[in-house]
């Protein structure tokens, strides 16, 4: 079909300038001619995203093979889902599940586990909150004694949410009501009289709805939040909210201002219900202060603005905490350990003592109580999960968990003696394996439940890794760059695979094996390649691994990125107008910023709710927390390291050739605001309309309706979006359809 696209005629305004420093102390003034795209909620902002919406459907309508691709994937979607399940003090066990097309995972409760999973019955069931599927459950927590759950519930992708209660037993919902949350960890004092919580200073100006304890029961629902944000968040706060009292008496325990200014709390309670511990950390970095707050056992000595006890003060290093013992307080941290290892403090006498030494080679990822005097302990080692059990008193490994090469999550609990341990991989979906640790320490795990996967024969495909060569900004100092490669078995190296990459690289999040049914009909259809770069700005390998990827040596990110790509080409697995990059949120930026480096060296790439405006990303929600990791332009030196990636002000002029590009957003995105997909395509069709018009390839932005960030998105929304993505690939890199 011809690619020729009439761009709509879109209000550029010369008259916003914003004027920046660099670090030679030059002024530069920009003007930013979309501002005007920031107010979602404005007419010209709304009839933008319908033309948009209307060019992008017109354009994914006539792939031939859209279609077959949304309805394969919609048949293969249906299998059930099933999250690593948890035993609670009321001796029964819980776990979400999905039968295959549901919108919202539900969660269920089973008694005992000699039953089946089919005789386990409903306690939450989103899908009845709303009647379009997109209000989800955000978070949950019982309380010790196991007889309340408290959950939040997000409307449309939010990140605010609303905090219910209910009565475990008789199913019913509690009178508290809290609204207007926002990342609540909701941890329970140990008597079960009430919850911590946070909230953002402001959060309830302006909202006319009763807010109080005593919101009658059948409008509820209302409650859950339904508009258009993007106005910066006011100082975190964290309130302690004691059941049967209205939100008007909860208690501010912390505010972070003054010196706390852009920091975080995350609180949790020591296994004895003693300390309160607090995690507080600048925007998103990991390193942490950590502030201990006796409880006593008692919420009744919970009172506004305490004093903290300091126990760490500084944030030189990532603590977190894992377990406690009377007056020790256990935690994983890279203090003298880059690749971590456990520690426990007394808090009495500030004693540090190393439980579990550091691995050189790999890094300790996680540390779980189980059975009163375990641990279970999750390594990384090169982007792989590995599980060991260990003895809490001498630290000694006591086994390692016999399990495939994948993706491991774990439960356990230090009053009881079962653990879950779920495995998932690129070419195996859940399996969740148990074991009572009571009965041996050493048997064998048991299979808990396995997800049986078909229409797809997985045998005739293989993952392999391989490791890149990447000189980045020093070329002296190479790094390996792991990557992994999923395709047929059969594949030829003869250059002519339609090759996927998908990458993220950024706030030491490490992108891990993952089951994509997406991926695997790719590959099915297409004889396509996926794969997984594990760039720095990850934590693939530590906060070394992170550092050398932000601020400013955030360009090694994208320096990867390309070496892996020249690698495929010069390895024979591809060509440059064959490979498709992608990815979400810093995944966008990194993949947008990529485009434009290297428009020679992809033919198009999946941008998904990208952070593409770097000079102004900090004044929208919690965007101010991330200049811990690109850096502050309001700061000259900090502009500097924005200043030539930022992807919207650094698309080039005049190019022989760029990607073709496909923008997708949602409208309730009140992480990564859409403004930054909007001012980007506006400018990306403005600029080079013509030239990609005689290129034959598109710039597209998919717009989704009452959508968040991605989290809690309704199946069938998450089905079309991933058949658009792949048409859009496969079309755009000329890959045939094969049945």
């Amino acid at each position: 079909m011809s690619s020729t696209i009439t761009y709509p005629s879109v209000r550029r305004d010369s008259t916003v300038l914003d004027t920046y420093t660099d670090k030679s102390s030059s002024t530069i003034t920009i003007n930013d001619a979309y501002r005007w795209l920031e107010d979602p909620d404005s007419k010209e902002t709304i009839e933008f995203v319908s033309q948009q919406n209307v060019i992008s459907e017109d354009y994914l309508n006539r792939i031939p093979y859209r279609t077959k691709f949304f309805e394969h994937l919609k048949e293969l979607f249906n299998i059930p889902k099933f999250s690593c399940p948890s035993k609670q003090p009321n001796g029964k066990y819980y776990y979400f599940m999905n039968t295959g097309l549901q919108n919202q995972d539900i969660f269920y409760e089973l008694d005992s586990l000699k039953k089946s999973t089919d005789e386990s019955q409903i306690l939450l069931d989103p899908n009845t909150f709303s009647k379009d599927g997109t209000v989800s459950i955000q978070s949950l927590n019982f309380s010790y004694d196991g007889k309340t759950l408290c959950y939040s519930v997000s409307d449309a992708g939010s990140d605010w949410s609303t905090i219910y209660f209910m009565d475990v037993a008789s199913r019913k919902k509690l009178d508290d009501v809290i609204i207007r949350t926002r990342s609540s960890s909701l941890r329970w004092t140990t008597d079960n009289r009430g919850i911590f919580y946070a909230t953002y200073a402001g959060a309830l100006d302006n909202i006319t709805s009763d807010n109080d304890s005593s919101t009658s029961t059948n409008n509820r629902e209302k409650n859950v939040e339904t508009g258009i944000e993007v106005t910066r968040t006011g100082a975190q706060e964290i309130y302690f909210h004691r059941i049967g009292t209205p939100r008007s008496s909860d208690i501010c325990i912390a505010r972070c201002v003054d010196d706390l200014n852009e920091h975080s709390f995350s609180v949790e309670t020591s296994d004895d219900g003693q300390y309160l511990i607090a995690n507080i950390h600048k925007g998103t970095l990991w390193e942490s202060k950590i502030w201990i707050l006796p409880l006593l056992n008692l919420s009744d000595s919970i009172v506004e603005q305490p004093n903290w006890l300091k126990l760490i003060d500084n944030m030189d290093f990532v603590y977190d905490f894992v377990t406690s013992q009377g007056d020790l307080l256990y935690f994983r941290t890279n203090a003298q350990a880059q690749n971590f290892r456990l520690i426990s403090i007394n808090l009495k006498t500030k004693e540090i003592k190393e439980i579990i030494s550091e691995d050189k080679d790999n890094i300790l990822e996680d540390v779980t109580r189980v059975y009163e005097k375990y641990f279970v302990v999750r390594y990384l080692s090169h982007v792989k999960s590995i599980l060991y059990l260990y003895d809490m008193e001498s630290g000694k490994q006591l086994r390692k968990f016999d399990l495939p090469i994948g993706t491991i999550s774990v439960w356990g609990d230090q009053h009881e003696s079962e653990i879950f341990i779920r495995l998932e991989s690129f070419l195996s979906p859940t399996t969740i394996y148990m074991r009572n640790l009571a009965d041996s320490l050493d048997a064998p795990l048991t299979l808990f439940k396995q997800i049986e996967f078909q229409g797809i024969d997985l045998t005739e495909l293989i993952t392999e890794q391989v490791f890149v060569d990447s000189n980045g900004l020093d070329s002296s100092n190479p790094v390996k760059v792991p990557m992994f490669l999923v395709h047929r078995k059969n594949l030829e190296k003869n250059g002519e695979n339609p090759t996927r990459i998908y990458v993220y690289g950024g706030f030491s999040i490490s992108m891990k094996p993952f089951f994509s049914i997406g991926a695997l009909l790719w590959i099915y259809h297409f004889h396509g390649i996926f794969a997984v770069a594990n760039v720095r700005g990850g934590g693939e390998y530590g906060e070394v691994w992170h550092k050398d990827g932000y601020k400013s040596k955030k360009l090694n990110t994208f320096y990867d990125l390309n070496a892996c790509t020249e690698w495929l080409i010069s390895e024979k697995y591809t060509q440059r107008n064959k490979v498709s990059i992608g990815g979400g949120s810093n995944g966008g930026l990194t993949v947008a910023a990529c485009a434009n480096m290297r428009p020679d060296l992809f033919a198009n790439v999946i941008i998904e709710a990208g952070v593409l405006d770097l000079y102004r990303y900090h004044k929208f929600t919690i965007g101010y927390y991330w200049c811990g990791e690109y850096g502050n332009p309001d700061i000259s030196e900090e502009f500097e390291w924005v200043k030539s990636i930022s992807p919207l002000h650094n698309i080039p002029k005049d190019p022989k050739t760029y990607p073709a590009i496909l923008i997708l957003t949602g409208d309730h995105d009140d992480r990564v605001v859409p403004a930054h997909s909007l001012k980007y395509a506006a400018q990306l069709q403005y600029q080079l309309g013509e030239t990609m018009n005689r290129l034959g390839r598109p710039l597209l932005v998919r717009i989704d309706v009452r959508a968040g960030h991605g989290a809690g998105k309704p199946t069938i929304k998450r089905i079309e979006e991933v058949a658009d993505i792949y048409s859009f690939i496969s079309y755009s890199l000329g890959a045939q359809w094969h049945d």
